[in-house]
Protein backbone atom coordinates (compact mmCIF):
# COMPACT_ATOMS: atom_id res chain seq x y z
CA UNK A 1 0.00 0.00 0.00
CA UNK A 2 3.11 2.15 0.62
CA UNK A 3 4.22 2.20 -2.66
CA UNK A 4 0.76 2.59 -4.20
CA UNK A 5 0.56 5.81 -1.50
CA UNK A 6 4.19 6.78 -3.09
CA UNK A 7 2.91 7.05 -6.44
CA UNK A 8 -0.23 8.83 -6.17
CA UNK A 9 2.08 11.51 -4.85
CA UNK A 10 3.96 11.43 -7.21
CA UNK A 11 1.24 12.04 -9.36
CA UNK A 12 -0.81 14.51 -7.41
CA UNK A 13 2.22 16.91 -7.06
CA UNK A 14 3.27 16.77 -10.68
CA UNK A 15 0.08 17.45 -11.69
CA UNK A 16 -0.85 19.98 -9.14
CA UNK A 17 2.60 21.90 -10.52
CA UNK A 18 1.92 21.84 -14.07
CA UNK A 19 -1.33 23.17 -13.64
CA UNK A 20 0.41 26.11 -11.22
CA UNK A 21 3.24 26.35 -14.00
CA UNK A 22 0.01 27.30 -16.31
CA UNK A 23 -1.21 29.76 -14.25
CA UNK A 24 1.29 31.53 -12.20
CA UNK A 25 4.79 30.37 -13.99
CA UNK A 26 7.81 28.30 -13.56
CA UNK A 27 8.31 29.61 -10.17
CA UNK A 28 5.11 29.89 -8.70
CA UNK A 29 6.15 27.89 -5.13
CA UNK A 30 8.96 30.26 -5.05
CA UNK A 31 7.52 33.17 -5.77
CA UNK A 32 4.66 32.63 -3.07
CA UNK A 33 6.97 32.54 -0.67
CA UNK A 34 8.75 35.91 -1.59
CA UNK A 35 7.67 38.99 -0.14
CA UNK A 36 4.43 39.75 -1.44
CA UNK A 37 3.83 36.33 -2.58
CA UNK A 38 0.72 34.25 -1.96
CA UNK A 39 1.60 32.17 0.69
CA UNK A 40 3.58 35.43 2.61
CA UNK A 41 0.66 37.92 2.27
CA UNK A 42 -2.46 35.32 2.96
CA UNK A 43 -3.37 34.86 6.54
CA UNK A 44 -4.06 31.37 7.65
CA UNK A 45 -1.12 30.11 5.08
CA UNK A 46 1.55 30.02 7.71
CA UNK A 47 2.14 26.66 7.97
CA UNK A 48 2.66 26.25 3.90
CA UNK A 49 4.55 29.11 3.88
CA UNK A 50 7.13 27.49 6.81
CA UNK A 51 6.78 24.49 5.02
CA UNK A 52 8.01 25.97 1.22
CA UNK A 53 11.02 28.17 3.47
CA UNK A 54 12.10 25.11 5.21
CA UNK A 55 12.40 22.90 1.92
CA UNK A 56 14.54 26.04 -0.27
CA UNK A 57 17.02 26.32 2.98
CA UNK A 58 17.37 22.57 3.68
CA UNK A 59 17.91 21.95 -0.44
CA UNK A 60 20.41 24.90 -0.05
CA UNK A 61 23.17 24.43 -3.02
CA UNK A 62 21.06 21.61 -4.27
CA UNK A 63 17.65 23.54 -5.03
CA UNK A 64 16.39 23.32 -8.22
CA UNK A 65 12.15 24.15 -8.52
CA UNK A 66 11.73 19.81 -9.27
CA UNK A 67 14.02 19.26 -6.25
CA UNK A 68 11.64 21.35 -3.98
CA UNK A 69 8.91 19.82 -5.17
CA UNK A 70 9.86 16.54 -4.64
CA UNK A 71 11.00 17.50 -1.26
CA UNK A 72 7.19 18.73 0.00
CA UNK A 73 5.47 16.27 1.82
CA UNK A 74 1.87 15.02 1.06
CA UNK A 75 0.80 16.36 3.65
CA UNK A 76 2.02 20.19 2.28
CA UNK A 77 0.19 18.51 -1.11
CA UNK A 78 -3.00 17.86 0.53
CA UNK A 79 -3.31 20.99 2.11
CA UNK A 80 -3.11 23.02 -0.85
CA UNK A 81 -6.88 22.39 -1.04
CA UNK A 82 -7.53 23.78 2.43
CA UNK A 83 -9.95 26.89 2.39
CA UNK A 84 -6.75 29.12 2.84
CA UNK A 85 -4.40 28.09 0.60
CA UNK A 86 -7.17 27.14 -2.19
CA UNK A 87 -8.06 30.63 -1.95
CA UNK A 88 -4.68 32.49 -1.82
CA UNK A 89 -3.35 30.18 -4.82
CA UNK A 90 -6.55 31.11 -6.72
CA UNK A 91 -9.09 28.73 -6.48
CA UNK A 92 -8.60 26.79 -9.60
CA UNK A 93 -6.87 23.63 -8.24
CA UNK A 94 -9.75 21.76 -8.45
CA UNK A 95 -9.18 21.65 -12.72
CA UNK A 96 -6.67 19.17 -11.98
CA UNK A 97 -9.06 16.48 -11.53
CA UNK A 98 -10.58 16.58 -14.85
CA UNK A 99 -13.10 13.94 -14.77
CA UNK A 100 -14.66 14.73 -11.25
CA UNK A 101 -18.51 14.24 -10.74
CA UNK A 102 -20.28 17.62 -11.14
CA UNK A 103 -20.54 19.24 -8.21
CA UNK A 104 -16.96 17.97 -6.22
CA UNK A 105 -16.18 21.02 -3.83
CA UNK A 106 -12.53 21.50 -2.98
CA UNK A 107 -13.72 20.36 0.63
CA UNK A 108 -14.40 16.93 -0.94
CA UNK A 109 -10.82 16.69 -2.15
CA UNK A 110 -9.37 18.19 0.65
CA UNK A 111 -11.12 15.51 2.68
CA UNK A 112 -10.22 12.17 0.64
CA UNK A 113 -6.72 13.36 0.27
CA UNK A 114 -6.90 13.69 4.92
CA UNK A 115 -7.91 9.94 4.71
CA UNK A 116 -5.25 8.89 2.35
CA UNK A 117 -2.41 11.19 4.16
CA UNK A 118 -3.78 9.16 7.55
CA UNK A 119 -2.88 6.19 6.38
CA UNK A 120 0.19 7.16 4.66
CA UNK A 121 1.24 8.36 8.13
CA UNK A 122 0.25 4.93 9.85
CA UNK A 123 2.02 2.64 7.76
CA UNK A 124 5.08 5.01 7.88
CA UNK A 125 4.60 4.77 11.54
CA UNK A 126 4.44 1.17 11.77
CA UNK A 127 0.87 1.38 13.06
CA UNK A 128 -1.69 -0.82 12.09
CA UNK A 129 -3.86 -0.32 9.59
CA UNK A 130 -6.16 -3.65 9.58
CA UNK A 131 -7.93 -3.89 12.63
CA UNK A 132 -10.93 -1.68 13.51
CA UNK A 133 -11.01 -1.40 17.54
CA UNK A 134 -9.66 -4.94 18.36
CA UNK A 135 -10.99 -6.97 15.45
CA UNK A 136 -9.13 -7.60 12.43
CA UNK A 137 -10.53 -6.00 9.69
CA UNK A 138 -9.41 -4.11 6.06
CA UNK A 139 -12.44 -2.15 5.57
CA UNK A 140 -10.84 1.27 5.74
CA UNK A 141 -7.62 0.46 4.08
CA UNK A 142 -9.83 -1.10 1.16
CA UNK A 143 -11.83 2.44 1.18
CA UNK A 144 -8.58 4.41 1.15
CA UNK A 145 -7.07 2.54 -1.81
CA UNK A 146 -10.39 2.55 -3.71
CA UNK A 147 -10.03 6.96 -3.18
CA UNK A 148 -6.50 6.82 -4.59
CA UNK A 149 -7.78 4.82 -7.43
CA UNK A 150 -11.26 7.31 -7.36
CA UNK A 151 -8.60 10.38 -7.33
CA UNK A 152 -6.26 9.11 -10.11
CA UNK A 153 -9.56 8.60 -12.48
CA UNK A 154 -10.01 11.73 -11.17
CA UNK A 155 -7.18 12.97 -12.87
CA UNK A 156 -7.03 11.22 -16.05
CA UNK A 157 -5.05 8.62 -15.06
CA UNK A 158 -6.05 4.88 -15.61
CA UNK A 159 -5.20 3.55 -12.20
CA UNK A 160 -4.97 -0.06 -13.15
CA UNK A 161 -1.96 0.34 -15.72
CA UNK A 162 -0.21 2.72 -13.64
CA UNK A 163 -0.91 0.97 -10.76
CA UNK A 164 0.41 -2.43 -12.34
CA UNK A 165 2.58 -4.79 -10.76
CA UNK A 166 3.07 -2.18 -7.85
CA UNK A 167 2.11 -4.36 -4.29
CA UNK A 168 -1.38 -6.60 -4.48
CA UNK A 169 -3.63 -4.28 -2.08
CA UNK A 170 -6.67 -6.42 -3.61
CA UNK A 171 -4.70 -9.84 -2.99
CA UNK A 172 -3.61 -8.64 0.73
CA UNK A 173 -7.10 -7.33 1.34
CA UNK A 174 -8.89 -11.29 0.31
CA UNK A 175 -5.86 -12.57 2.73
CA UNK A 176 -6.34 -10.64 5.79
CA UNK A 177 -10.81 -11.14 4.85
CA UNK A 178 -10.04 -14.33 5.04
CA UNK A 179 -8.68 -14.42 8.59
Amino acid sequence: MYAIIGVFEVILRNTIDRHMISKKGAFWLEEAVDVGGYLDISPGCEDSFHSVQEAIQSLAAQYTHDRLIAKLTLGFWRYQFAAKEFAASGSTLLDIFINRPFGTKQKDVLKKLIRINDIRNRIAHHEPICFDVNAISSARTQRRYDTILELLGWMGCDAIKILYGIGSVPKAIAVINGI
